[in-house]
């Protein structure tokens, strides 16, 4: 299966917010089977996650642009994790759970998989408590994701 069917089956799948000019929201429940249709993806590919805080019922959406995860597939020996720069004033929460960006080797499927899962998984548990008290709508809003 290619990369361009996995996206589209799990843009398709249910749950997903949709916002009236068509950009689709995926569900951390469906990021998670997104992961598992990864393992019949006939190449590794380079991904970039950005999550958003929305509240479907007030309409308010925010980027969680600090929280973005890529996975930028190279031609190196081994696969791993860039961390975040020293001395960067982003929060305890998102230094301590996520990274930024995984290299991952070129036909390295596994580390690539389970590098988005332990992102998925972290981020579930994440509070958001600075960006959902930047705005009253946001404080009742549920994560979801978009994939590039």
């Amino acid at each position: 299966m290619n990369i361009e069917t996995i996206l589209k089956k799990t843009i398709e799948d249910k749950e997903n917010h949709i916002r009236g000019n068509g950009d689709v929201y995926i569900t951390p429940k469906n990021m998670e089977s997104f992961t598992n249709y990864l393992k019949n993806c006939d190449c590794v590919p380079n991904l970039l996650v950005t999550p958003y805080l929305i509240n479907t019922k007030e309409d308010a959406l925010l980027e969680l642009h600090y929280y973005e995860f890529e996975l930028e597939v190279l031609d190196v020996p081994q696969s791993y994790f860039v961390e975040y720069p020293d001395g960067n004033n982003l929060p305890e929460e998102i230094i301590k759970n996520i990274k930024p960006k995984a290299i991952v080797a070129k036909n390295d499927k596994t580390f690539s998989i389970d590098s988005l899962r332990h992102y998925i998984r972290y981020m579930q548990g994440m509070e958001f408590e600075k960006d959902r008290n930047s705005n009253k709508k946001l404080e009742k809003a549920d994560l979801f994701y978009q994939i590039f």
